[in-house]
């Protein structure tokens, strides 16, 4: 499986639809301007970042990850709209991580920057 790369895109907000995203991770690169990353998916999926630990395209899902439930959001702020890390050693997110807790799952991601 090959990572989903949205990286170049310069459309805000961005929605994007990934269906049939399996039970090992799925990753989606995210350009830099992002802020924040909804997901929506029409089954139960988890949701991970690299940190505790690594996940990989195509890996097994592990311990660390959130549990998002069947037609429910999850929104997280990957980094400060004016990109100003809050330590000067904090690594900033570039992709996030998705499977689906059983069988397949079809995934809307809503790629967001500015303030709320």
């Amino acid at each position: 499986m090959a990572a989903v790369d949205l990286s170049a895109i310069t459309n805000i907000p961005y929605i994007y639809k990934k269906t049939g995203i399996g039970t090992t991770w799925q990753e989606f690169k995210f350009p830099g301007w992002v802020t924040k990353v909804t997901v929506v998916a029409d089954h139960d999926i988890y949701l991970g970042f690299v940190g505790e630990e690594t996940p990989a395209d195509g890996g097994s899902v592990g311990t660390h990850k959130l549990e998002v439930d069947t037609d429910a959001s999850a929104t997280v702020v990957v980094r400060d709209v004016d990109d100003n890390p809050t330590l000067p050693s904090i690594t900033l997110a570039t992709s996030f991580f998705i499977a689906s807790r059983t069988a397949t799952a079809d995934v809307v991601v809503v790629l967001e920057s500015g303030r709320d």
